[in-house]
């Protein structure tokens, strides 16, 4: 083996471990910049998991809200308080509507 050929093999392995190092590092540099960006969807998925949570739950608050005011009870205290009474006979007048179910 002479020097010149010593020399090619020397600087083939040099290149070789060289470009190894270099795709080590991108592939290193890829699976933390995926890794980021994974950990920031699953916070923003969390994130609107509970803003849905606090919605569904405000929702069921209003529903008992409503429900509690459209009890008869709670409705007829607000006609007495408001000087409301029942309708006569006469006074209600049923209007027929002309668009179809």
């Amino acid at each position: 083996m002479n020097t010149r050929t010593a020399a090619l093999n020397i600087s083939g392995w040099f290149l070789f471990i060289l470009m190894a190092l270099m795709f080590s590092l991108i592939m290193g540099m890829t699976v933390t910049w995926i890794n980021v960006g994974s950990r920031s969807i699953a916070s923003d998925i969390h994130k609107m998991q509970c803003q849905t949570q606090d919605a569904r739950n405000h929702i069921a608050k209003l529903e008992v809200e409503r429900d509690s005011l459209l009890s008869p009870h709670v409705l007829g205290k607000t006609a007495e308080r408001l000087g409301m009474a029942m309708a006569d006979p006469g006074q209600i007048r049923r209007i027929e509507s002309s668009r179809r179910n």
